[in-house]
């Protein structure tokens, strides 16, 4: 759509941003639906962010999503949370409604909601590779829709531990922490219906790094996920899909995502279809 004294902006804050996806994913996505709305990346510098905060109100951006290394540090300029982003800590989404700004976390339901989408129950037990905001995110949502059990491993075992304890704490869920290593993973691995890598080992341009280098231990029904999706397939997938095991990689999520950035701000239903197809035309 032609842009003229009507049109609203809609924004991405984080640095760096050279390879996020999302402004070309939600500009397409916006002509599309005919809404007159741009979608602008803003690398913000750490020591702007409080003016960057500002700025949503001072332009009357309608909304931001956020990503690393803001999640966090947004959060004391805003003046409310919803339940997730309060629980989790970390905000990847500011609504700006008439100058009041509330954050919202739409991880771990985007994660669930691709997770359903590939005919995955929510259900059993599940192991985390990591245990960063990502982690934290996805591991509340499996939770609150009944996972029975919710193990973590990462290289700080420290990290590990105090999401297993928040995870205990906020859901009742039973969690576990370890030291993300071979012999920590093939003991819990056995038993896991679902394991999900949400460190950043394997993204690009790094593709042939995995948080594992074999996965034997891992059962046959047993669904692997990864939260990249760029590239489609990481070095960790193709560890499964050679032993036939079924694999998500995190396209899925990253699509739900947008589409519920849009929905919290725009009231509106995007296409998910299309909006998958446009991330996959710029990754192939």
């Amino acid at each position: 759509m032609p842009i003229n004294s009507d049109t609203s902006l809609l924004a991405l804050f984080g640095n760096p941003l050279g390879h996020s996806l999302s402004p070309v994913m939600h500009n397409a996505t916006l002509e599309r639906m005919k809404l007159n709305y741009l979608y602008l990346p803003f690398e913000i510098f750490p020591d702007k962010l409080e003016e960057a905060i500002k700025a949503i109100i001072a332009l009357n951006i309608r909304g931001v999503n956020v990503t690393i290394p803001y999640k966090e540090k947004v959060i004391p300029y805003l003046d409310d949370l919803s339940e997730e982003a309060a629980a989790c800590g970390a905000v990847n989404l500011i609504s700006n409604d008439k100058g009041r700004l509330v954050g919202y976390n739409t991880d771990g339901k985007a994660f669930v909601a691709a997770l359903l989408e590939e005919g995955v129950s929510i259900s059993g037990q599940a192991v985390i590779i990591g245990a960063g905001g990502a982690a934290r995110a996805v591991a509340y949502e499996l939770a609150r829709q009944g996972i029975r059990q919710l193990d973590f491993l990462d290289i700080d075992y420290e990290r590990a531990a105090g999401l297993a304890e928040f995870i205990a704490g906020s859901t009742g869920c039973r969690s576990s922490a370890g030291i993300m290593n071979e012999k920590e993973f093939a003991a819990l691995s056995r038993l896991a219906d679902i394991i999900v890598n949400c460190s950043p080992v394997g993204m690009h341009p790094f593709t042939e790094e995995s948080p594992l280098n074999r996965i034997d231990s891992v059962g046959k029904n047993t669904v692997l996920c990864d939260l990249i999706y760029n590239p489609l397939e990481t070095r960790f997938l193709r560890l499964g899909r050679e032993r036939g095991l079924k694999t998500i990689n995190g396209l899925g999520m990253f699509v739900h995502q947008g589409a519920l950035s849009l929905q919290i701000l725009l009231n509106v239903s995007p296409p998910l279809d299309y909006m998958k197809e446009v991330v996959l035309y710029q990754l192939r």
